[in-house]
């Protein structure tokens, strides 16, 4: 499970020991840290960082009509029929708008099917130990293999390479159920040897641990998720990616003492580099983890299990990787622009009048590996709302902001579940045409006072 999993910016809205652990679920980094963050931000007053997080540039297209276009559209899951659309809040008052403004969007970099895709796409395949030359054709815009001996099956998306790797589990020697699996990190390094002897683990895959979640196989081939790694058959390990909220150049007069303070009042930020016309400087970023349509299922997910006995010829990564799941959108390291962000209690208003998107909704402590099905809801209680950064399965244009809205859901049974919804975060009506500002300064007097000095 992911269960150091935790958004920064978090804003806490009651108090409740269970959810706090709960919600851990949902991100990498400390709880703390940008709950403080929040509250400094909001003590800036007139004063910010730099000046493209106190005004957005919009920096990412030059009108607003090209961007609006590339609004975010989220898919919700349904709830069953006969539920009810009732929703409380759970706040401390005054503390609902507690969060960050203006933020960070990024550009994916996209560039299209590739002239060679087929080749490129069997030379993936033969890395992964199929014969290359047995592709096949699926409809105009996959190809396929499929090996006998090991039971697996590979379709490549001739776009952009992503590709699932699954295996047959219902024949009865594609697995050794009685093999013991590798311990766990054991685990994250065969999954990471895996993707890289294939040329796909990039630098950003890298900046997070992977999360382990313990795979029981069902008689149908079916995936459960174990209750503990003694019935389990597979190890799935989970990439995440992080986008950073809010980046300090160094080069700005004042970034050094913005950056000590912040990090001897709350964490050490991650350090990055890029080129500028005066040369290379480096960048502050303070980062969050990136959502995906399922919480508690990123858009990397590689299974590995024992060493598979029939496939000889493999390297060990090869024969210990039963099932894969990529979908990796190349992203500019850096942020195209700056955007406002509707106010939090605008996208809490949203999800009490059903226009949000609900992405989970399930037992505490349930099944995170099953399917989804739909549940009779009484009441949904809203506990907490969070920034975080949408990584859709499908391509987008730009990496966009959401708020995360979560809490507990009674369920028509009486028993107590959890949700999570998301709002697109970006205020699309205020969106105007590109700003361009000359670089922001700030001296050490004005850095000393963003941090309450």
């Amino acid at each position: 499970m992911l269960a150091n999993n935790c958004y920064h910016y978090i804003m806490t809205l009651t108090e409740a020991s269970y959810w706090t652990r709960r919600f851990g679920v949902l991100a990498l980094i400390g709880v703390g840290a940008f709950f403080l963050i929040a509250f400094l931000i909001l003590s800036f007053g007139n004063k910010s960082l730099t000046a493209d997080y106190l005004t957005p540039n919009y920096a990412c297209t030059n009108t607003k009509e090209e961007f609006l276009p590339n609004k975010l559209s989220i898919p919700s899951l349904s709830v069953a029929p006969g539920s009810d659309s009732v929703y409380a809040l759970e706040t401390q008052t005054g503390q609902v708008d507690n969060l960050p403004r203006v933020v960070n969007v990024f550009k994916y970099n996209i560039l299209g099917q590739a002239l060679d895709s087929q080749g490129e796409a069997k030379l993936l395949a033969s890395k992964m130990g199929f014969n290359p030359d047995s592709l096949q054709r699926i409809g105009t815009t996959q190809y396929g293999w499929t090996d006998s001996l090991t039971n697996r099956k590979l379709v490549i998306e001739a776009r952009n390479l992503n590709f699932v790797l699954t295996t047959n589990f219902t024949v009865s020697n594609s697995i050794d159920t009685t093999a013991s699996l590798p311990s766990d990190p054991e685990a994250i390094n065969l999954a990471t040897d895996y993707l890289r002897a294939k040329g796909l683990m990039y630098d950003d895959l890298l900046k997070q641990q992977p999360q382990l979640t313990y795979i029981h196989i069902q008689p149908d081939g079916s995936f459960t998720q174990a209750n503990s790694k003694a019935n389990a058959q597979l190890i799935r390990v989970d990439f995440y990616r992080k986008s950073s909220m809010i980046s300090v150049r160094s080069d700005i007069q004042g970034a050094a003492q913005i950056k000590q303070e912040l990090e001897s009042k709350l964490f050490k930020a991650t350090t990055d580099s890029i080129l500028t016309d005066k040369g290379r400087i480096d960048v502050y970023d303070f980062d969050t983890v990136d959502a995906y349509a399922n919480p508690y299922q990123p858009n990397i997910m590689v299974y590995v299990g024992p060493a598979n006995k029939l496939d000889k010829n493999s390297d060990t990564s090869n024969r210990s990787v039963y099932a894969v799941n990529y979908r990796y959108w190349p992203l500019d390291p850096t942020p195209c622009g700056t955007y406002q962000l509707i106010p939090p209690s605008t996208a809490l208003e949203q999800v009490q009048k059903g226009k949000g998107s609900l992405v989970y909704l399930n037992d505490k402590n349930g099944d995170d590996v099953v399917p989804y099905t739909p549940r009779i809801v009484r009441k949904f209680t809203i506990y907490t709302i969070t920034i975080g950064y949408y990584e859709s399965q499908s391509e987008q244009k730009f990496l966009q902001p959401i708020y995360i809205i979560s809490g507990e859901a009674t369920f028509s049974t009486g028993i107590i579940g959890q949700f999570h919804y998301y709002i697109p975060a970006i205020d699309y009506n205020s969106i105007q045409k590109k700003v361009v500002t000359p670089t922001t300064t700030t001296d050490s007097n004005s850095a000393g006072s963003i941090l309450g000095n």
